[in-house]
């Protein structure tokens, strides 16, 4: 017999329940803060609606906060109340700070999704108006439906994790920003040279095939790439200039570079000598976030080998960086009672429209904005590396698209079951089991090569 829901938010409901039931509505106390960078809106209201206090405004000194608890302790005395809830968006990072102090007061802080927020003006038609007063308004009135989470605090390895993790995607960010800068310099210096390998290649083939990853491509820019000397100079010269700095040039590869400058289509010389000092500047600080990637890298690597994360590195199709993006997001797993309140933090749900004859089973739909975007994204990758390796995974989603469901709502089906096995993994320690395309478990390899060692002997 399928068992039945107890309510309709399920667990959720059922614990906000317990705290609500038979409390009167005057007794219920609800605080709701609008976060801004550098002061914060208030509102205080009964389980009514009907308001406390005035909004006001505090600043984010030790003098807000003093300043809002007290209006909470006055007003907790003067309605006897026997609930608090205190709410705010997990707006960037400002929230934090003011929702730890008031954690440690008062325990029971909780998060209201900035999209949630966005819907519930929506739905009380006020889509064209804008002010503070109604978003703090509509993260009160979604506290007392239960629309939120509560604020669980990052601690120890896992905070660090996170904000090394953090730090890690904002220099991958500034670093794809500098290498496109530094394609402009070389669009201007050495028209053709940063053409992709992909691009249309006519008789003029790419001289590199990635001008990244290449170390001949690499040791071309440190040196300036002047089209107009590299036309000019006989292969021994250029062999010559590599190897005074101790870099590999052999007569082939010389010949080719110098072939390849001698079709470029010359730029003015001046835009050229203009340039090749920004590009040199360029480079060196590309060199510079190289190296602070590389040292981020091994601090990611070292906190998460501290955490339950680590366990999740063992698996194939997830390395450390994916392990580690997705443990940032989720943190300790023993603050979650099951996987689904990690999948609904994530937001990671596909864009539907259920109204009438406009059912599309998400077709043409984005996901929406919900939940954490960095926990978003980490699972998607973590996803498809799953489906990528692990053949279970990839031909479930597989089949659900068959079946006629759209991609993205088959993507975020399989996300959910890859969070399901991920959380399960790091919450109970176990190591992973792999299963075949039909949930069939795969034996270990020295188990598989003892099995064909077993039949051939029997063949014999």
């Amino acid at each position: 017999m399928t068992r039945r829901k107890q309510h309709l938010q399920g667990r959720r409901g059922q614990a906000f329940l317990q705290l609500v039931r038979g409390v009167p509505q005057e007794q219920i106390v609800v605080v709701s803060i609008d976060v801004h960078k550098y002061y914060h809106l208030v509102l205080i209201h009964n389980g009514y609606g009907e308001v406390l206090a005035p909004s006001f405004q505090i600043d984010i000194f030790r003098s807000g906060l003093d300043l809002l608890c007290a209006e909470i302790d006055r007003l907790l005395s003067e309605t006897q109340a026997q609930v608090l809830f205190i709410g705010m968006e997990p707006t960037g990072h400002y929230f934090e700070n003011l929702a730890r102090h008031l954690r440690e007061r008062y325990r029971d802080v909780r998060l209201v999704n900035s999209f949630a927020v966005a819907r519930n003006r929506e739905q009380k038609m006020m889509r064209r108006t804008k002010t503070d007063e109604i978003d703090v308004a509509a993260i009160g009135d979604l506290l007392l439906r239960n629309e939120c989470f509560p604020f669980e605090p990052l601690s120890d390895d896992y905070l660090r994790l996170q904000h090394w993790v953090r730090f890690r995607k904002a220099k991958m960010k500034a670093r794809t920003a500098l290498k496109n800068q530094i394609i402009g310099h070389l669009d201007r210096i050495f028209p053709g040279l940063a053409r992709p390998n992909k691009e249309g290649q006519g008789e003029h083939p790419p001289l590199f095939s990635d001008l990244w990853e290449g170390e001949t491509a690499r040791r071309l820019l440190e040196l300036g790439p002047d089209p107009r000397e590299l036309a000019q100079i006989e292969p021994a010269e250029l062999i010559a200039r590599f190897h005074t700095r101790g870099w590999r040039m052999g007569p082939v590869t010389a010949q080719r570079m110098i072939a390849f400058a001698q079709q470029v289509l010359l730029p003015d010389p001046d835009i050229i000598e203009a340039r090749l000092p920004l590009l040199k500047l360029d480079l060196a600080l590309l060199k510079t976030v190289d190296e602070v990637l590389a040292a981020t890298e091994e601090r990611i690597a070292y906190y998460l080998a501290k955490t339950r994360g680590q366990i999740l590195t063992e698996i194939k199709g997830i390395g450390v960086l994916r392990a580690a993006a997705y443990v940032a997001g989720i943190g300790n797993p023993e603050h979650y009672e099951n996987a689904g309140q990690t999948f609904r933090r994530s937001g990671l749900i596909s864009g539907r429209d259920d109204s009438g004859m406009h059912q599309r089973r998400g077709l043409g739909k984005r996901v929406t904005k919900e939940g954490d975007s960095h926990l978003r994204s980490a699972l998607v990758e973590m996803t498809h590396g799953m489906c990528q390796w692990q053949p279970y995974f990839g031909k479930y989603k597989a089949r659900l698209e068959d079946r006629g469901k759209a991609p993205g709502v088959a993507a975020v089906a399989t996300a959910r079951k890859v969070n399901g096995v991920l959380f399960a993994l790091m919450r109970d320690q176990a190591p992973f089991q792999p299963v075949d395309g039909r949930g069939r478990p795969v034996p270990p390899l020295e188990g598989l090569n003892k099995q064909k060692a077993t039949a051939d002997r029997d063949s014999s």
